[in-house]
């Protein structure tokens, strides 16, 4: 009896991906243009050593960040941001008011937003980055100059600007998009933040990141 191979399966074909990739300079697949923060993929986050042994972060739910790129002239990007002190997440998981006796606020939420030890709400309604200079240090990392506003004090930092990825069509939108992650380390008394200096920790540093939708031109 002669034998009879088997009819060979046809190999699958390779499906082209529309994967982000790094916005390298001049090869980026998203264009020079404005990038505006998406609420429901961003984040911003305030972190600063506790009295414990771990980093205490807090979020920002109310902000506007907006990023001018351009792939073929990165010295040229800016990074503004305004951010809402009052709008605080602690996602303190206990009953604040039970464990801290006399206070009152009824959430470690409404404390921190009112209180003059950290941004008073109610006399600074918003902390602001206003970029001043940019300046590449090899893909993807790029130093951006920004006066940071904060406490009624401003002072320049430096943000660390990772560019992470970009794509020609974010699969929400269906548009162009850039990924990148913005941080900055302090020391929190140079933006009058001395409370409980000497038991908090004297670093924090801000954190801004997520994705960026093109916006169209006005």
């Amino acid at each position: 009896m002669s034998h009879v191979a088997p009819p060979r399966r046809p190999k699958p074909q390779r499906q082209s991906s529309a994967r982000p990739t790094s916005p390298r300079p001049g090869r980026s697949p998203s264009p020079a243009g404005d990038f505006a923060s998406d609420p429901n993929h961003s984040t911003v986050k305030f972190r600063l050593q506790h009295p414990g042994l771990w980093s205490y972060a807090l979020k920002f739910g109310t902000y506007d960040a907006t990023v001018t790129f351009d792939p073929a002239k990165i010295a040229a990007s800016k990074v503004t941001a305004t951010i809402r002190p009052g709008d605080i997440l602690a996602g303190y998981p206990s009953d604040y008011v039970a464990k801290h006796k006399g206070v009152k606020s009824p959430s470690w939420e409404d404390d921190l937003a009112n209180s003059t030890n950290f941004p008073d709400a109610k006399q600074i309604p918003a902390i602001t980055f206003t970029p001043t200079s940019v300046e590449p240090r090899g893909e993807p990392v790029t130093k951006v100059t920004d006066d940071l506003t904060f406490n009624g004090e401003t002072k320049p930092v430096t943000l660390d600007v990772t560019f992470a990825r970009a794509t020609a069509s974010h699969p929400f939108s269906k548009t162009p998009a850039i990924r990148f992650s913005p941080a900055r380390g302090f020391k929190r008394w140079d933006l009058g933040l001395d409370y409980l200096s000497g038991m908090i920790g004297d670093d924090a540093s801000f954190e801004v990141g997520g994705d960026f939708i093109q916006t169209p031109p006005a």
